[in-house]
């Protein structure tokens, strides 16, 4: 038989108190009284047959044991709340919550969620962004996340998560027409020397992967730098330097000329956009119905 747990109230009670180090915190967090934070966690000593807090003149402290243990319930509470708002979300039959990168985002998925939306209009969409490959879909109240991944970070988190690549990642250096045409860049490797960079600090080595593969002799660091992608190709479509852009989220721009290939080096960096979701997940006829769209559209060129 597993090992009887301790009453809920009562780790709650531990879990606040222990995080706040202050059982007066801990009440004013679960509305009640200091007292009652205080009994519950005296029961939960005698249950356990030991001491959880060194208590002082004032003041508690965690002993060193408690604190693992609370930092343990800490997360486990929280694993509980995401599942619980991922199970009330998911009764929702008209709410699908997307986490991806800002750049992609804005530069592939936002243009073709018209289609998405004409398809499916009665369904509700909430889009969260962050740095790509920074989100741990556990940590997330979220149905699907579109990640930067490689295969084998993929393999290796199956069965429990679902991945279907979306398109490769190419590094491929571009500017705007004006740029290129005023003769800033050219063929000649020396012209590099001169143009303004423009670097992603979500991908601050961009530059450098390629400049490894290329053999163009820059400094890879020096430039003018912007806090997302999407920044650094707008400033490019500005005429203000070179920025290094995964090509599918320019190929719009390439296509109606905004932007040109400053080199005609497009180096493959073995990293791609995938879209993954948990195995609960993959049952919501919200995901069904996204992943069937977005994976037959990423299939399209651009």
């Amino acid at each position: 038989m597993p090992a009887r747990l301790p009453p809920l109230n009562a780790l709650r009670a531990l879990e606040a108190a222990g995080r706040y180090v202050s059982f007066s915190r801990a009440a004013e967090e679960l509305h009640v009284t200091p007292g009652a934070i205080s009994r519950q966690i005296r029961g939960l000593e005698e249950t356990l047959g030991f001491s959880l807090f060194e208590r002082h003149h004032r003041e508690v402290r965690l002993t060193p044991e408690s604190r693992a243990y609370v930092e343990a319930l800490t997360d486990a509470f929280n694993q509980m709340e995401r599942a619980t708002r991922r199970l009330v979300d998911s009764r929702k039959q008209n709410y699908l919550h997307i986490h991806t990168a800002i750049t992609f985002t804005m530069r592939w998925l936002m243009p073709k969620l018209v289609d998405f939306h004409a398809r499916h209009p009665r369904r509700e969409i909430r889009i969260s962004t962050g740095l790509p490959g920074a989100a741990d879909l556990s940590n997330l109240p979220t149905d699907v996340a579109i990640q930067i991944r490689t295969p084998e970070i993929v393999a290796a988190a199956a069965p429990g998560l679902i991945a279907h690549p979306l398109m490769d990642i190419e590094l491929v250096p571009v500017c705007s027409p004006r740029l290129m045409a005023e003769g800033t860049l050219g063929r000649d490797p020396g012209l590099w020397e001169r143009v303004t960079r423009l670097i992603s600090s979500a991908r601050p080595n961009d530059w450098g992967t390629w400049v490894d593969t290329s053999g163009v002799a820059i400094d890879p660091q020096v430039g003018m730098r912007f806090e997302s992608s999407s920044l650094a190709y707008q400033a490019a479509i500005q005429g203000i330097g070179v920025a290094m852009a995964m090509k599918r989220l320019v190929q719009e721009d390439l296509d109606a000329g905004r932007l040109v290939i400053a080199h005609p080096l497009i180096h493959p960096t073995g990293l791609s956009f995938y879209l993954i979701y948990s195995q609960a997940a993959a049952q919501m006829p919200q995901v069904k119905e996204f992943r069937d769209w977005i994976v037959a559209a990423a299939a399209k060129a651009p």
